[in-house]
Order: C-alpha cells, then sequence, then structure tokens
C-alpha cells in the first residue's frame, strides 16, 4: 500500500511523484485512480511531469471523464495549463484523441475553445485538420448562405433589419432547397445566384434594382422572374444597379440608370425588370463576364473589353469631344485591343476597373489611361479592385475634388498565394499573414479598408493591412518568380488575419464596398455524409398474400366466402370491391340496394359463421384461385415467365411413375420454403379426387393456395384447355381488366409459360375512401376525429390490428371507435401508409418535429418500412441546430440508421457544433456513443492510442472507491478532508474493504473462516493486505471489522433466512410481529452499563423467550475498562472444527486476541456438539453457529426471542466452562462493545439487534453438554454449517444516512485526542454504530 511517502507535504513538487502520477493514469480504473491520487500525494492533481503534462491532461487525454471531473471539482485542477511539448491544454488533448464526452465536460467547466497552443492552433483547428480526407469543400458542392453585417436595408436576407454580429444562416434557400452559388452584396440591395442559373434579390427595390418590376422593399430573397427561363452565369451589382449574363453570353441589366450604366438605347430613366444589353458591337461575340460599379459597367469577351457609364476616367478612354460625359452603348477599350490579348477576367470599383490577361498581364484602367501594373503574373484565379478617384469635373454635384480613395487591387493565384498592389508603392507585392501558422486562401473579397478571406480548409479571416516589412536572408531570385518584379523579392506586404467564427465549410466569400455587410458560401454540411438511411423492400403484396392464404371460414377477419366447383375461398368484399368490378357492382347492390345486371350467375347462401357464401358456377375452382391470388397481391403464376402451371387432363387413374415425375418436376413451383411436408402432400395428389379437396379448403391454412395449390387445378380444368386464355375469360366475367390486359402479352407453350409482352400496371395500392360503404371498423384518433377502416386491409398490414381485431377480444366485436392514442394527422399518415405502402406526406414534409412523432408512433406500431421513411426524411433535414436533438431522440426510440446519419453528421462537423456549443444537451450515455463514433470515422484517430506505460504504480490494492461509494455504508466523505489521518485511516480502510468484493456481498467472511486458515492462506484469498503499514493489525482487524453492514433494521438483511429456506414468508411474518413488540428490558440495562466479566455465573437451564430488547449503551468509561481487559493474551489457539483442518501459525501479532475474539473461538469449537440431526438445512432446527457477526449467526434461523440478559449469563456459563474469561455479550448481539488492540482500536457502538432463533431444544444447552476435544475431526455438520456461513455472505447491507456519519466523524476525533494518536499511523481508530430500536423490517435485495 503506499501511503502518502513521509517528505510529502502540501507543497510537493516531486518529478517522481508527477511520473508516478502520470504513469497510473494510463492504467487502472477510474475509481482506483481516485483513491490512488488521493492518497498518494499532496499534489496529485498539480504535479506536472517533464514534459509539462499534469494528470488532467491524461484524464482528458484516455478519455476516464469521472475522474476528470472529479479532479477539476474537489481538486480544482487547472485546465487552462499548457504541456511544453505542443502546448496543448487538457481541452486540445481531448479533441485531439477523439474523446468528445470529456471536452464536453472541460467546455462545461469553463475551458475555451480558442486556446491556442505554439503552432497557433486552436481546439477548433485541430478538429478541422482532423476532418477525414474525402471531405473537401468545392464551389459546387451544395451550398449554405450565411450573411451578417449591420443589415440596415434589409440587404442580409434574414427578414428585418437587425445587424447580425456573427454568421447568421439565410435560412429561406435551406428551406427551399435552393443552393446558392454566388452573392452579391451592395448598400441598398443583395443579389444571389443559384447553382441553377436562378437569379434572387432582396433589399430597397427604389428605381427597380430588385428587377422585380416594382419598387417595393422586400425583406427575404425573391427569385426575379424576368430571368426565369434563362440560365444564369453571373451577375454583378453596384448602388444602384444590377447586371446579369447568362449562358449563352446575353448581358440583362435593370435599376436606375442615372449615368446610363445600364447600356440600354435609348437610355431610360431607369428599368424596374431585367432588359437585355443589345448593341452592333457584341453582335456575334460571346460575354465572358460582367463587373460593376457605382457610374458603370464592364462586360468582357475573350478578345475584348467594353464599358459604359459616366466617364471619370474609370472606363480606359479619353472623355467624349462632343462633351457627353455618359456612354450610352457598351464601347470597347481600344487600348487592350491588339493582336494576341486574351482576356481572362476583370473586376471593377466605383472609381477603377482592372483587367487581368490569360497571360498574367494586370492593367489598371484610371485618371482616362490604361495602365500596366504587372506582368506574367500567372496562374490567377481572382482579381478584385478597390478605391480609386473620378474626375469630379464630370458630375460636380456627386464627386468632389479629391473625394476619391487609393486604389488596391488584390489578386489570388491557384496556390492559394494572395498579392497586391497599392497605389502608394509601385509593384505587385506578395501578401504574407501575421498569423499563428500558415494559411492558402482559396477565395478573397476586398472593401475599402478591409479584406475577407477564405482558406482552402473552409475556414473563413478578416484581414487588415499590418504595413509592409523586408524579408532579409532570402534569395531574390525566390519571389521573382513569385512577382514578376525584380524589386518586388524583398518587399511584402503584411495582413493581420482574425478567425471568424462559424465558419467552418467556406468555400467563398464576399463583403460589400464599404465593408458593413458581409457574406460567406459553405459547403451543406450534409455534403461528405454517406451513412444515409436506407428503405426495405416493400412487402405490401405479400402482407395480402398471407391473408389470402390464412383466411379460414371460421376466422372472424373474411366477410364472404367464394364457392366454385367443390372448392371455397374465405375472401374479403373490400378488396374484391376495390380490385373486381364484377364484385364491386354485385357489393355495391347488396349495400345500397341498386339493382345491376351482373355478368355470371351467383348463388348465395351463408357460411359456417353467418358470412355471405357465393357460389359462382361458371368458374373453375382453379381459375378462381388464379383470379384471387391476382386481386390480392398483383400477380399471380400465369404471369411468371417460366412457371409451369398445372394443366387439367390428369386422369385419376394415372400412374405412379407419371404421379412420381410430377411430384419432382414442380418441386421448383411447391414453394416449400416455411411449410411443413403435410401441407406440401396435402396439396399434391388430392388435386386429383374430388373429396381430398373438399377437406384441403376446408383446413385452408397459410401456404395453401399460391403455390401449394397447384396440384389442385388439375382435376378441376375443363380438357386439356389453354390456362392462360381460360384465365382471362374469367377475368374478363369477373371484371378484372388489368390482368385480362398482362395475360395479352403471356403464351402457354409445352406446359410453360411464357411472357412476351411484360406490362407493368399500376402500382398495387388500395384507398382508403373507396368502397366506403364496406367499411366495418372506425379509428378515432385523440383529437376526436374518426377514421372509417377495412379491417382486412388494417389486419393484413399490421400485427397490431391483427392481435386486436383478428381474435375475440371486445375490439373485434364492439360497435364503437378504437381509439388510438395519436393524433389526427399522424394516423393518417399512419392509414395512408397502411393503405398505399407509400407515405407523400412524410416524402414532402418540412416539419421535421412532426416526421418525429410519425416515426414515434411507427416504432409503437412496429411499422418498420414506415419508421424506415421517416428516418430517410429526417436524415434529408438534418441540420447543426437540430443534429444533437435527433441524435438523443433517435437513441431514445432505437431508430439506429437514423442514429448512424446523425453520430456520422456530427462527426463530419464537429468543429461547427462544438462551438455553437450544440453537443451540450447531449446525455453521458449518448456523449459516450459519440465519442466512440467519432473515433471510428476519423482515420487518424486509429493511432492515436496510449498505451500503458511501463513502470506504473501497482494500482491494485486500491479498491474501486467512487464505484463503492454507491453501496457502502462508509462513504468518501473523508475525501474533502485533507488532513493526514483521514487519508491514513483510508488507505488502512483498504484491508477491510476490498474482502468485500471477494465475495459478493459486504461482509462475507465469519469467524470460522478467518480463524481455520494460517495468515498465508487469508492473505491469499485477499482478506488481508500484508504490507508494513497494517500486518499488525491483520488478524484482529478483521475479526472484529465488517460491522460496516450493520446499519440496518432488526439486524440487518442476515437476520432473514438463508436462501435455502422455503418458509421464508412465515419468517418475515415473526420478524414483523418481533418488530411490533415493545422492548422490555429493564431501563438501567438500557441506560447504564452492561453487567461485566466480574458478574456472578448463573446456569440458565432453559431458554426464556423474550420480545426483543432495546440496545445497551456504552459510555467512554466502560470502553476504558473493557479495553484493559482485552489486552490479555490467550494461551490456546483452538482452531474452528468447521473449516479444513490447518491450524493458525502463532504469530506474535495473532496470538493477542481480544476477549471477544477468545469468546468466539470458544463458542466455534463447541458448534458441531448441536446433535447432527440439528445440521439438516431444515426451516425449524439449524446448528447455530457463532462468528464475529450476529447476522451471520441468526441468518438461517427462523427468528424468535431471548432476553438480553438470559443470553449473557448463559454465554458467561460456556466461556467458564472453557476455561476463558470473555466479555459478557450475547450472541444476538451484534458486537463485542469494544476491542482494542495496540493495532487497531475499534469502538464499536452497537446494539444487541439480531434476535437468537427459538429451538426445541435450547442449543446452548446442548452444546454445553458434550463437546467434543479442541481438535475434533471434521464433521458432516460443520461441513453444512460453513457452506450457511458462505450463503449468508451472499447478502448485502445498506448504506448509512449521512447523519450518523457525521456523529461518526466527531467520534473519531474525540478517541483520536484520547488515545494521542492523531500522527501515529500504525493507530486506526473506527467507529461503529447501528440502529438503536426496532426499524421496519429491511427489504430484500438480492444480487
Amino acid at each position: 500500500m503506499s501511503l502518502v511517502p513521509l517528505d510529502c507535504t502540501p507543497k510537493c513538487r516531486s518529478q517522481q511523484h508527477a511520473d508516478q502520477v502520470v504513469a497510473a493514469l494510463t492504467r487502472g480504473s477510474e475509481g482506483q485512480l481516485r483513491a490512488f491520487l488521493t492518497s498518494h500525494c499532496h499534489n496529485a492533481a498539480t504535479l506536472r511531469d517533464a514534459f509539462g503534462r499534469t494528470a488532467l491532461h491524461l484524464a482528458a487525454s484516455l478519455g476516464k471523464k469521472a475522474l476528470l471531473e472529479w479532479l477539476l471539482e474537489s481538486k480544482s485542477a487547472d485546465l487552462t495549463l499548457k504541456d511544453k511539448e505542443s502546448g496543448w491544454t487538457a481541452l486540445h488533448r481531448s479533441a485531439f484523441y477523439g474523446q468528445i464526452h470529456c471536452l464536453i465536460s472541460l467546455l462545461r467547466h469553463g475551458g475555451l475553445l480558442s486556446t491556442q497552443d505554439k503552432e497557433g492552433l486552436s481546439v477548433l483547428d485541430l478538429t478541422m485538420k482532423d476532418r477525414p480526407t474525402h471531405v473537401v469543400f468545392r464551389n459546387t458542392d451544395p451550398t449554405e448562405v450565411y450573411t451578417w453585417g449591420n443589415n440596415t436595408n434589409f440587404s442580409l436576407g434574414h427578414g428585418n433589419q437587425e445587424s447580425r454580429q456573427h454568421p447568421e444562416l439565410v435560412d429561406v434557400f435551406a428551406r427551399t432547397g435552393v443552393y446558392i452559388k454566388q452573392v452579391v452584396l451592395c448598400k441598398f440591395h443583395s443579389v444571389f445566384l443559384s447553382q441553377k442559373g436562378r437569379v434572387f434579390t432582396c433589399g430597397h427595390g427604389q428605381g427597380g434594382r430588385l428587377g422585380h418590376g416594382d419598387e417595393q422593399t422586400y425583406m427575404v430573397p425573391r427569385m426575379v422572374e424576368g430571368l426565369m427561363y434563362h440560365h444564369c452565369s453571373q451577375v454583378a451589382a453596384a448602388k444602384d444597379h444590377t447586371v446579369v449574363l447568362t449562358e449563352e453570353g446575353y448581358v440583362y441589366t435593370f435599376g436606375l440608370n442615372t449615368f446610363h450604366q445600364l447600356g440600354l438605347v435609348p437610355p431610360p430613366a431607369s428599368s424596374h425588370v431585367p432588359k437585355q444589353v443589345v448593341c452592333k458591337l457584341l453582335k456575334g461575340r460571346t460575354v465572358i463576364g460582367v463587373a460593376a460599379g457605382r457610374f458603370h459597367t464592364v462586360l468582357w469577351t475573350r478578345e475584348a473589353v467594353y464599358t459604359m457609364g459616366l466617364n471619370g476616367g474609370q472606363l480606359g478612354y479619353l472623355l467624349d469631344p462632343n462633351g457627353e460625359k455618359c456612354v450610352t452603348a457598351p464601347r470597347q477599350v481600344s487600348a487592350l485591343h491588339y493582336k494576341d490579348v486574351t482576356i481572362a477576367m476583370a473586376a471593377a470599383s466605383d472609381g477603377a476597373t482592372v483587367v487581368v490577361t490569360e497571360k498574367g498581364d494586370v492593367y489598371l484602367l484610371a485618371d482616362y489611361q490604361c495602365k500596366k501594373l504587372a506582368s506574367r503574373q500567372l496562374n490567377i484565379k481572382k482579381v478584385l479592385v478597390s478605391g480609386g478617384s473620378l474626375d469630379h469635373r464630370v458630375d460636380p454635384q456627386i464627386l468632389s475634388d479629391g473625394g476619391g480613395e487609393k486604389v488596391i487591387v488584390l489578386a489570388l493565384d491557384e496556390a492559394g498565394r494572395v498579392f497586391c498592389w497599392r497605389s502608394s508603392g509601385s509593384s505587385v507585392r506578395q501578401c504574407r499573414w501575421a498569423y499563428g501558422r500558415q494559411v492558402f486562401m482559396s477565395d478573397i473579397a476586398l472593401s475599402k479598408d478591409s479584406m475577407m478571406f477564405v482558406t482552402q480548409d473552409g475556414e473563413g479571416f478578416s484581414g487588415v493591412w499590418a504595413g509592409e516589412y523586408k524579408k532579409y536572408g532570402e534569395k531574390k531570385e525566390v519571389s521573382v518568380e513569385v512577382c514578376g518584379h525584380s524589386d518586388a523579392g524583398t518587399l511584402y506586404e503584411r495582413i493581420r488575419l482574425e478567425k471568424l467564427p462559424y465558419v467552418h465549410r467556406a468555400v467563398s466569400i464576399t463583403v460589400d464596398s464599404k465593408g458593413r455587410n458581409f457574406g460567406v458560401l459553405q459547403a451543406d454540411p450534409k455534403t461528405s455524409m454517406y451513412e444515409v438511411p436506407s428503405i426495405s423492400p416493400s412487402s405490401f403484396s405479400q402482407h395480402f398474400r398471407s391473408l389470402l392464404e390464412e383466411a379460414d371460414e371460421m376466422d372472424s377477419i373474411h366477410d364472404v366466402t367464394l364457392q366454385a366447383g367443390d372448392r371455397t375461398f374465405p375472401a374479403h368484399k373490400y378488396i374484391l370491391s376495390t380490385r373486381s368490378e364484377f364484385f364491386q357492382k354485385m357489393f355495391m347492390s347488396e349495400h345500397c340496394r341498386i339493382d345491376e345486371e351482373l355478368d355470371l350467375e351467383v348463388r348465395k347462401s351463408e357460411d359456417a359463421v353467418g358470412c355471405d357464401l357465393l357460389n359462382l358456377e361458371k368458374i373453375p375452382p382453379d381459375m378462381l384461385e388464379y383470379a384471387l391470388h391476382f386481386i390480392y397481391t398483383d400477380s399471380c403464376e400465369l404471369l411468371v415467365h417460366g412457371a409451369r402451371p398445372r394443366v387439367s387432363g390428369v386422369v385419376i387413374g394415372q400412374n405412379q411413375d407419371s404421379e412420381q415425375e410430377r411430384l419432382i418436376s414442380s418441386l421448383q413451383d411447391l414453394g416449400l420454403r416455411g411449410r411443413s411436408a403435410l401441407e406440401v402432400y396435402r396439396s399434391l395428389p388430392n388435386a386429383t379426387k374430388g373429396d381430398g379437396d373438399k377437406a384441403k379448403s376446408k383446413s385452408s391454412k397459410p401456404g395453401k393456395k399460391s403455390k401449394g395449390g397447384k396440384g389442385d387445378k388439375a382435376g378441376a380444368n375443363e380438357g386439356g384447355a389453354n390456362p392462360v386464355k381460360t384465365l382471362q375469360s374469367v377475368a374478363k366475367k369477373l371484371g378484372l381488366g388489368s390482368l385480362s390486359a398482362r395475360l395479352d402479352g403471356v403464351k402457354y407453350e409445352n406446359g410453360t409459360i411464357n411472357v412476351i409482352l411484360k406490362k407493368s400496371g399500376y402500382k398495387h395500392k388500395f384507398s382508403q375512401n373507396k368502397c366506403s360503404y364496406l367499411c366495418d371498423v372506425t379509428l378515432k384518433s385523440e383529437d376526436g376525429k374518426e377514421f372509417p377502416c377495412h379491417k382486412s386491409v388494417l389486419c393484413a398490414r399490421l400485427e397490431y390490428f391483427n392481435s386486436m381485431l383478428g381474435n375475440p377480444w371486445i375490439e373485434a366485436t364492439s360497435c364503437s371507435a378504437l381509439e388510438m392514442p395519436t393524433s389526427s394527422e399522424i394516423l393518417q399518415v399512419i392509414l395512408e401508409y397502411i393503405y398505399t405502402d407509400e407515405s407523400p406526406t412524410i416524402k414532402e414534409c418540412l416539419n421535421v418535429e412532426f416526421v418525429c412523432n410519425v416515426l414515434v408512433v411507427a416504432d409503437q406500431l412496429l411499422i418498420t418500412r414506415l419508421k424506415e421513411m421517416c428516418e430517410v426524411v429526417i436524415t434529408e433535414n438534418l441540420t447543426l441546430k437540430n443534429a444533437a436533438e435527433l441524435l438523443e431522440f433517435a437513441t431514445m426510440y432505437n431508430a439506429n440508421q437514423l442514429k448512424l446519419s446523425c453520430l456520422q453528421f456530427i462527426a463530419l462537423n464537429m468543429a461547427a457544433l462544438l462551438e455553437s456549443k450544440a453537443l451540450d444537451i447531449l446525455s453521458d450515455d449518448v456523449l459516450m456513443e459519440l465519442s466512440a463514433a467519432y473515433r471510428r470515422t476519423i482515420p487518424a484517430m486509429q493511432k492515436r492510442i496510449i498505451t500503458p506505460y511501463p513502470g506504473a504504480p501497482d494500482l491494485s490494492m486500491y479498491v474501486d472507491e467512487d464505484l463503492d461509494s454507491a453501496f457502502s455504508p462508509k462513504p468518501d466523505t473523508e475525501l474533502d478532508h485533507s488532513c493526514r489521518e483521514i487519508l491514513l485511516k483510508k488507505a488502512k480502510m483498504k484491508a477491510k474493504k476490498k474482502p468485500r468484493r471477494r465475495s459478493d456481498s459486504s461482509g462475507g467472511y465469519t469467524l470460522s473462516e478467518v480463524i481455520q486458515s494460517p495468515p498465508a492462506a487469508v492473505v491469499s484469498q485477499g482478506l488481508v493486505k500484508s504490507s508494513k503499514a497494517n500486518s499488525t493489525e491483520s488478524l484482529q482487524e478483521l475479526l472484529t471489522s465488517d460491522s460496516e453492514g450493520s446499519y440496518m433494521g432488526v439486524g440487518s438483511p442476515r437476520d432473514m433466512q438463508s436462501p435455502i429456506f422455503h418458509d421464508r414468508a412465515e419468517d418475515e411474518k415473526a420478524l414483523s410481529q418481533r418488530l411490533k413488540t415493545p422492548p422490555s428490558t429493564p431501563t438501567s440495562l438500557r441506560n447504564g452499563v452492561p453487567t461485566l466479566p466480574n458478574s456472578a455465573p448463573q446456569t440458565i437451564p432453559k431458554v426464556l423467550p423474550c420480545p426483543a430488547r432495546a440496545p445497551p449503551v456504552l459510555d467512554l468509561r466502560t470502553i476504558m475498562d473493557m479495553e484493559a481487559n482485552s489486552l490479555q493474551t490467550v494461551r490456546a489457539t483452538p482452531k474452528s472444527p468447521g473449516s479444513v483442518s490447518t491450524s493458525l501459525k502463532h504469530s506474535p501479532v495473532s496470538t493477542k486476541l481480544s476477549q471477544k475474539q477468545r469468546k468466539m473461538l470458544a463458542m466455534a469449537s463447541k458448534e458441531p456438539s448441536v446433535d447432527s440431526t440439528a445440521s439438516k438445512p431444515t426451516p425449524t432446527i439449524t446448528p447455530s453457529k457463532s462468528s464475529g457477526k450476529a447476522w451471520a449467526t441468526a441468518v438461517q434461523s427462523p427468528p424468535s426471542s431471548f432476553s438480553f440478559r438470559a443470553l449473557l449469563e448463559e454465554e458467561e456459563n460456556r466461556l467458564i466452562r472453557v476455561g476463558q474469561t470473555g466479555t459478557q455479550k450475547g450472541q444476538g448481539a451484534l458486537r463485542s462493545p469494544v476491542t482494542a488492540t495496540p493495532a487497531a482500536r475499534r469502538v464499536t457502538f452497537k446494539c444487541a439487534e439480531s434476535s437468537e432463533p427459538e429451538r426445541p431444544t435450547g442449543p446452548w444447552v446442548l452444546g454445553a453438554v458434550g463437546s467434543p476435544p479442541l481438535s475434533s475431526l471434521v464433521t458432516f455438520a460443520s461441513i453444512v454449517e460453513e457452506e450457511k456461513q458462505q450463503e449468508a455472505a451472499l447478502i448485502r447491507s445498506r448504506e448509512k444516512p449521512l447523519a450518523l456519519i457525521q456523529i461518526e466523524e466527531r467520534a473519531i476525533q474525540d478517541l483520536l485526542l484520547h488515545y494521542k494518536a492523531r500522527d501515529n499511523p500504525d493507530e486506526l481508530i473506527v467507529v461503529e454504530r447501528s440502529s438503536r430500536g426496532p426499524m421496519a423490517a429491511p427489504t430484500w435485495n438480492k444480487h
């Protein structure tokens, strides 16, 4: 037992301790570790090993959540501490090892996800880096739009004017399943372009800039209907107008035309709907791009750039000599028009235009000229421009002198590097990031004074200029390749980045020109999911087929019986009516009293249960069977290619061989699966004989008619006719149009069916509203709505209704509606599914909560397929907001496919869900499952395993405290006291607690077990831990130990019967009576000191039955007196005869026995003397066996009562007879009042709680009469005895109330002072107390 080393103080900084703590954490259960950390070192929670790791770091890495919370709450461990290796906190480690349950716990205790390690990675960055390799984000993915900013003009599309601090989903697109590929934000409006080429706008509509044909304000994006029939590929917009490019290369503009920027001729003041830009210059040319500034519009084809609008220098050519300030129709920029220039892209701001050619030349159009900024800037992917100053003379009212800003050009290349050109400097420079780690960009956005970036990992950043810096020591040539200018080799622009919250899957980003509103496109969080629920194949036709096959003339579900020839077929009117016009007319005429002309003669009568019996005389029975089969299952054997139907022409006198052949040839068709041999036998040869048929159809049971019935057709069919033709004529008579149509494509050749033309009929389904006059059962929802239904369909489809309506329950016969515990909407969906096997309502439902409610009801009614349909729909509607809730839901209702989808969805979007705190609502069990699923989903996790460290301290001697504290009467309140004695006490008590785990009980070893085996054996059983600290207390401690269980009702459960007994009930009755009897003990005894050893021995020849007694109370003085007595040593060490005969080693310790132990030894030696009849395990006579526990003694016997005094005196007589003096204590009393040895002082406040069993002959007297010599042989009685003791040990004890624990704690402190034992590790005082007076009978809790 590793106790706190003596040199360990509350300021311990021992490296060795730290290493031991860290190593110990890699093995051992959480309970053992808690015990170890408590007793090992004062600073176990704060020590750091050579790598700077604390206990908290390891608990988080290993997923030991209970221990982690204990360290945080009880040991106030610091969760912000970083290790030395990577600068990781406990949060980083739990994220790295995939221990999500620990990560959530750390967050609940105040951990921060934004904490960065040495490489500048936050916890979220780690989870994003861990995403599986198949998770990549592209522009082509389904996307979601998130916008944020000041939103003063409704331009964010959220439906209100409130500003947003963080990216928020524009849910109108999410709800309608529209995926957006480009967003343009302007001052007064926003334009969204979907992946399918539709344009949506929202914001203020003055001047028609929204293109909806009016000037209204639209708060949420609305589709521009004027462009509905065009597939748009690009949009551009500025303050007052919008420009759209279609895939065919046409340009449409709308909005205000103040500066002729719409390019329409003649120029209107504005256009409220999209109008095409038409001009001679563009004829035959395909425009490949558009851009817009506040005053102008830019278009380009592969060969040339065209501009229009107010010419303040940004159009790239000189002012019109006629003084016309505005260019109305698109005009080509001639400066860019020369041989082999191919335009790649362009961009426009309010005051400048920038153009990039395929060769990498960058041109700036400003100040009426075209200026080349850079050349050979290859692989440019995107270019942006902001600022620029216009010539204020062109429109002095709007433009002021020197009012423009400096031009900034930002370019992104394919490799993810960013370059900038600022008018202050002369050359293009590469941007470097002032950020903790290297990032590569996939998209950029530029406003007046800020930038936005999206990285290739899907993160979002905002950036501000941090000034240029020179990078020394870098060879010039390296950068020349990058930038193209030799002088740019050393200069970089620094941009300080700041991470955007809630952006984890970004593919593109945008910002308005003033930097006030922002938008980001993020890949749909479901993009990379592959765990998608599937729906199992339909069993609709199987259900109706078994309905037909299982129909019986005696059942309560069928409502009509058809007879043809000598065979009868129980059937169902509703199903016949919906599928066959003939039956429909017939039943309709019955119910509605309409006389219809029927094509077929029918004789009506009643069958055995009073249903209609229809005799269809003209129809051959086997053809009727085929027809019924088709009616129920939409298929029959004659429609199956290659089937071999039985043909008539089998003569009765057929010889045996052909019979044999027939049997074998048709084995295939018989459908033997799941049918008994008898059924098959019956269905075969009987077919040829009429009487056999009768018997068969009467006993018509499952599997009879489908394929088994094929043999039946033979005898009844007329003269070798073609079965296909015969069936077709029957089908026409019965009004089965679809069957006769499908038989047209079927030929019968050489005994097999040949399907030439397969006609697919409609999907087989029923309609609830059809034939409503045949409804025979009504379902009623909770809200009182009634649904008339058809019993046959309900029973065929659901086992629930089949059991309810198909059996003689009250529901089957009652006329009132069946109440279903669900709402009418859900019941409607269930019925829709039952009748049609589909659920369009669910498939189109966007209300996830409703689908969940349907799933719950489908689960209760065991409709697996509908449940799967619900899972599919819910999975399609998984969002970051509802994923955690749905995971909890799926776990509760065992929706396993949905659960897998949720787990995978959460694992793939872990960073986003952690940041939004969505996982906080998950219960502990679900979090554990989530952690396991996360580790399975992330490939890298397989390699991140912490193996147990070699040289870790051995934890086997530590007991699982936290587990025990739930059951053990000694709760771990001591944990909170850091004082030394209590730690020591804790450590010592381990020795005592351990055995409780060995047997299933809390104190299942009795005196004889302990004494009978040598110390070595005892130790091996785990009863005593032999180590220096407590070797001195081993035996005595054990003899007096286990009273923990005894705080209980009348003497704890051990007073009750052992499991062997049969009349336990009576005993319990007796027990309860005993409880009711008032204590009749002399008060002197109750309050005063019990009789002391020197009282005169009195022999009591007969046991006096007496009611239960009150406990004796001991004062401290008595305890001391007794203690003095108890120090005497015993000369002889008898061994219990009830044990294997091994003699006890005379160790210096074990010979020091207290009086109580001597008394027990003495009694043990008497035991076998009880008559051997008494040893049989009968309820009435049981050998008494004594031990350190009263409950171990009284266990096997029916309860009864003794007077305490009588017992004491009897006891003393026995002890004196053996030649020993002992403390007087009734065997019924729970413990000797006090035992103390130098090693362990144990004070026991005990009540004499258990009553001694009553016996026909007083066992005491018996025991005294013929006592055998001490070293007797093992007797049968003692073996039986020992077994009973072990059984007694199987019953557990109960917890103590807090009040008692506090009293005990107080007693311990007082006694420690009294014995001056405060700092002596060899002294241990344990105070134990049990209930006073009668209590309620203990309940049984058998483990």
